[in-house]
């Protein structure tokens, strides 16, 4: 397989982890939503009502940012300036893992502490994982691509 045959995979390969994540973080959020709801049914107080809007719109702004950095990343295969959708991905999905990490053991605003670890939530930090070494794959290879035109 030549190498731009290569790079081409593997972007189609990161087209599919994107869109499996921006699915999996609707899937969060539809969770939240039930829980919200039910604490609704039964009154909960201000801040907890804050608390889950506020997960449930990051968890449908994270998807969103997700399914726009997808359409990126296929429009920009024949741009020169194409690396910069690989870099956006990197740093939105090592942000996602950060801000995971610290809200189960710091705590961040708003939220406070989460203590629930769930299988949607291990899948999406896998999925952003994939995401960010995909994305170093593809930003090697296209030095590659440019250091071989050079010569």
């Amino acid at each position: 397989m030549k190498k731009y045959q290569r790079t081409t995979t593997i972007i189609y390969s990161l087209f599919a982890v994107l869109v499996a994540s921006g699915i999996a973080y609707l899937l969060v959020a539809n969770s939240e939503y039930s829980g919200y709801k039910n604490l609704a049914s039964v009154g909960m107080k201000a801040n907890e009502i804050a608390e889950e809007q506020f997960e449930i719109s990051f968890f449908i702004v994270a998807a969103a940012i997700y399914f726009g950095l997808c359409t990126w990343v296929l429009k920009s295969r024949n741009n020169r300036r194409r690396k910069v959708p690989y870099i956006a991905l990197i740093a939105v999905s090592a942000f996602l893992i950060v801000a995971y990490i610290a809200s189960r053991t710091l705590g961040v605003p708003i939220v406070g502490v989460e203590y629930y670890v769930g299988r949607l939530d291990i899948l999406t930090k896998i999925f952003q994982a994939i995401v960010i070494g995909l994305s170093c794959v593809v930003i090697i290879s296209m030095k590659k691509q440019e250091y071989s035109r050079r010569k």
